[in-house]
Order: C-alpha cells, then structure tokens, then sequence
C-alpha cells in the first residue's frame, strides 16, 4: 500500500446535502438524515485506515434548533438511535468520542447516552470522534469571555474557558453540498485550515470522494503566514 505524506492531522467536516439528496430521490428528509449517518461512520473507518488521528463532524449547529419540531424529533431520534447501535464500531476500533456544544438543551436521554459515551471510551487512542452537538462557533466564543470575566483570576489561558478546548487546530475543513461557506463552525480552530469544498452531496461522499480531498491536502505547501 502507497504510503500518503503530510496527511492532516485533523480534518473538520461540515456534512451538508442531506435534506437535498433526500428531495433528488424522492424521500424524506428523515431518509436523508439516516443516509447521512451510514456515510460519517464510513469516512470515520476510512481515517482509521489512513491514520488519522483527529475527525470533527458537524451534527447539528446552534441555528438548527430553529428548524421544525418534526425535523428535530426525527435528528434527536436518529442520533440517539446511531450513538446507541455504534457502541461496538467505537470500542472494537478504540475510538474515543467527544461532544462538544451547549448539550443541556438538547432532550435529556441524547445528553445522557452521550456522556455515557464519552466515559465509555476515554482510554480509546487510535482516533479522537469530535462531535459537534448544538455548537456554534461565535457562541463558543461568546461564551468563553464571559466565564473568563466572571473569574477572578483571568490569568488563564482563553482557549481553556472554550466548548471546544480540546480541539486540536484543524488542518484540513472538508464542506459538501455545494456551498462555500463556514457556517459558525468551530472559528477558533480552523483560522489556519486549508478550506476544501465539493458539490458532492454528504450521503453520496464516499471513498474515493474522501482521498481526493486528502491527495489534495498533501499537495499543498502550508506556510502559516510565513514566506
């Protein structure tokens, strides 16, 4: 097997075309959303197989909490269902899953099953599964300062008071669907990602959609800003 150089070390994906694959094939949107599922955990066994060491996937933003009651019943039922049925592909694969976002609003067996998760699988090393769960990037920063102005000592470290704080800094953000834009996704990560976007749609971003985002990351020389 070809041996790939200056993989990314964390790669953020913002999975976007679900509710647009679903009207293409004539279903619904709860289809496109379970489709949507399938594809994560199969981009999730394909940076195992790369040796990734880092994958953030956007699940649900802040500003999705607006959409339907309806829409949301049936993404807190497919998350809580997929968080429970994938317990044996995180542990047998020594993945360690984190969530990161405001979770005390969200419906109180999802909260549970995700902490429950999150202590389950803490000593896992090969891959850290970040998943970004009622999160906002401008809201995460909000947030920050104002636990840091509330503190005493504001001696500390800013990045410490963050939802995300254990994120490391992203290399490479993969958005599909179409559109080229960040929507509040983790900012204070990704100020020096390299920005890869596709039309693919997420349910239809497979394998080969997957390298070619990374082949395309290897081929860049990253200078940070410096000549």
């Amino acid at each position: 097997m070809k041996i790939q150089k200056n993989l990314p070390n964390h790669v953020a994906i913002v999975m976007d075309g679900n509710g647009t694959w679903s009207k293409k094939n004539n279903l619904k949107r709860r289809d496109g959303h379970q489709a949507g599922v399938k594809t994560a955990k199969k981009i999730v066994g394909y940076s195992i197989e790369k040796g990734i060491k880092n994958i953030t996937l956007y699940a649900l933003s802040n500003e999705n909490l607006g959409r339907s009651k309806v829409e949301l019943k049936n993404l807190f039922d497919i998350f809580f269902f997929s968080f429970s049925e994938e317990k044996d592909f995180l542990f047998e694969n020594k993945i360690k899953i984190k969530f990161i976002g405001d979770l005390e609003k969200l419906p109180k067996k999802l909260r549970e099953n995700a902490i429950y998760l999150e202590n389950s699988t803490k000593k896992n090393k090969r891959l850290n599964l970040f998943i970004a769960l009622n999160y906002g990037g401008k809201q995460d920063i909000k947030q920050a300062v104002k636990k840091i102005l509330n503190k005493k000592d504001q001696n500390g470290n800013f990045e410490n008071f963050l939802l995300s704080k254990d994120l490391p800094e992203v290399d490479l953000l993969i958005r599909t669907g179409g559109f080229k834009r960040l929507s509040n996704f983790i900012l204070w990560q990704i100020s020096y990602a390299e920005l890869y976007f596709t039309d693919v749609l997420w349910p239809n971003f497979n394998k080969r959609n997957f390298f070619k985002a990374l082949d395309w990351y290897s081929s860049i020389n990253r200078k940070f800003g410096k000549s």
